[in-house]
């Protein structure tokens, strides 16, 4: 049982180790997408570029004793240990790793940035089951062996496990949107705390919070119901099949639907997040996702004021700072914590 899929980089939580997953990731020509999404990251941060520039020149260095024979064999061996067959995204960091420490070995050499070497291998021992991670602030994008894709926002862990009857994940941490290709044979199938939902070929999101899960339906139809366990089935009434355009919250008290613009809910794709009409306190929350920087509400005035907008995510200081222009509200910065506040 084998599972593939071509994925923008998982970013860590580093510039060093970021580095080089983008630099293993670059050594095959990268789509437009992943492109994009390479600049911005280099263009985020000026230690991204410094972090890069220095892959770049340990990868050169190391390259010079590309000729020795020993190793040009080693490097040869390594690069087929895998199965001509398996087609997951390990197989690129797992080969460039193994043929970079074969120069380390032989030259004296050391990379700069050895997460390159330790991911390749953390990927590439996981065979039978992929598990997709996403750190704060960080998106990834998967395409699946049959032709779905999986979409994790931040901080967000995915287990894909497909069978020949089949096609099982679990979202164990965060939100991820799938769009699933169609397979009447073959349901897709969603297990997110005590809840799955089942599709045949349809675009929609889930979002874990607890025990509470929440899904967005875009396009298709889905089933949702209750993950049943020493029993055949769910009853008729634990069901719900969702239409285009509702949103379901699940939750150990039962599920509720109702109709809603799937569209917001999705924004964070583009890196945005909008917010209609919400009390700050759930706003912050909701910034407070994607950022290691804390957004902290000291009084409960404060904490209910009600905002509209869309605000670019992992950018805290920047909302913090909004929210003071237009609300009597003080904005303090002590490190990585940023304290809202009514005015006195």
């Amino acid at each position: 049982m084998t599972q593939g899929a071509a994925i923008t980089p998982l970013i860590p939580e580093t510039p060093a180790e970021a580095a080089s997953h983008w630099f293993a990731l670059r050594r095959r020509k990268p789509d437009c997408i992943e492109e994009q999404q390479f600049a911005e990251w280099l263009e985020a941060d000026p230690a991204n570029r410094r972090a890069y520039d220095e892959v770049t020149r340990s990868w050169e260095i190391s390259a010079l004793a590309a000729t020795d024979p020993t190793v040009v064999t080693m490097r040869t061996e390594a690069l087929m240990v895998r199965p001509p067959k398996q087609r997951d995204f390990s197989r690129l960091w797992g080969a460039l790793a193994t043929a970079a420490l074969m120069l380390i070995v032989f030259t004296g050499i050391s990379l700069s940035y050895p997460g390159l070497i330790g991911s390749a291998r953390d990927i590439a021992a996981r065979r039978d089951q992929i598990t997709l991670r996403t750190g704060i602030g960080e998106r990834a994008t998967a395409t699946l062996d049959d032709g779905s894709t999986v979409v994790l926002n931040t901080n967000s862990t995915l287990e894909i496990n497909y069978t020949r009857l089949r096609r099982d994940v679990r979202l164990l941490a965060g939100q991820v949107l799938f769009k699933v290709a169609h397979d009447a044979a073959r349901p897709f199938v969603v297990a997110a705390a005590n809840h799955e939902v089942v599709a045949v070929g349809t675009e929609f999101e889930v979002r874990l919070e607890g025990q509470n899960v929440r899904v967005a339906l875009l396009q298709g139809r889905v089933r949702v119901a209750p993950i049943t366990a020493g029993r055949r089935g769910p009853a008729a009434e634990e069901v719900a099949v969702m239409t285009p355009g509702e949103q379901l919250v699940a939750s150990p008290a039962g599920m509720l639907v109702n109709r809603t613009d799937v569209g917001e809910l999705v924004s964070w794709q583009s890196g945005r997040v909008r917010f209609d009409n919400i009390r700050l306190a759930e706003a912050v929350a909701e910034m407070n996702r994607y950022s290691r920087t804390r957004i902290v509400i000291d009084d409960p005035a404060a904490a209910d004021i009600r905002i509209t907008g869309a605000f670019r995510t992992g950018q805290s200081y920047s909302f913090a700072q909004t929210i003071g222009e237009a609300f009597p509200i003080e904005v303090e910065q002590n490190g990585d914590v940023i304290r809202l506040h009514s005015r006195s």
